[in-house]
């Protein structure tokens, strides 16, 4: 919140925060060397950048379903919470479908800017249990939900592990991945099925050394590529 612009209302109400266990699926999507590359760009520029990162979340919040968003400034957070959807092969399949809807759509807008922008998004998506954090204080205007727990962390650490146009989910999600390739991994149609990639030593060796995962996301992790168009719209990093 931004204090020069909004005051903070306070009530006699007394403050409560009530939190739920629910599983959930999370995906983090930054934009890949935005911090070098705003460096050397104009305020319009990194403007009409960030105005693309607030066009995906609004695209993605009427066509693919999400609970919760929220803007972390070159970047955001989306989360599908698995009870809305019957099954977590469902959230998933929402989740991957809005990954790749981020980068087909960014790669289609770079094409258009009339100045070079950041290479593309990397996306980390991590599935499993959180807190969901329910605050009711006695400022109305810090009410707002909040997710914490280890899938938050892993994907938010895995997305560190996908170059521009890449896309890491942790092994709980490559395991729910396997067992529904049909609805999650789309096997029934050539053109749209996706294909999970197991990392080679150089990017299982990066992952060891990220703090905060579990031994089975370091070497659980999967790429997931888009083969009909993987090689016009992204790849994959850590494999030469």
């Amino acid at each position: 919140m931004y204090l020069k612009t909004n005051t903070l209302t306070l009530t006699e109400r007394r403050s409560f925060i009530h939190g739920e266990k629910l599983d959930v699926v999370a995906v983090y999507a930054d934009l890949r060397g935005f911090a070098q590359w705003s460096l050397t760009s104009s305020a319009s520029e990194i403007t009409r950048v960030i105005e693309v990162v607030y066009d995906r979340v609004i695209q993605l919040a009427f066509f693919y379903k999400h609970t919760f968003h929220k803007f972390l400034g070159d970047g955001f957070v989306l989360i599908w919470e698995v009870k809305d959807h019957g099954s977590r092969a469902e959230a998933l399949h929402w989740a991957l479908a809005a990954a790749f809807e981020i980068h087909k759509r960014y790669w289609y807008i770079a094409q258009q800017l009339r100045f070079p922008s950041p290479s593309g998004f990397g996306i980390g998506i991590s599935l499993g249990e959180v807190v969901r954090i329910d605050p009711e204080t006695f400022i109305p205007e810090m009410n707002e939900p909040d997710f914490v727990g280890y899938p938050m962390n892993c994907g938010a650490r895995l997305q560190k592990l996908a170059g521009p146009y890449g896309t890491v989910i942790d092994s709980g999600a490559a395991d729910v991945a396997l067992e529904n390739p049909e609805r999650v991994l789309r096997t029934d149609n050539n053109i749209l099925s996706l294909e999970l990639v197991m990392p080679n030593n150089k990017a299982i060796a990066m992952a060891s050394k990220i703090s905060g995962l579990n031994e089975n996301d370091i070497f659980g992790f999967r790429y997931v590529i888009w083969p009909y168009v993987k090689d016009a719209l992204w790849r994959i990093d850590g494999r030469a």
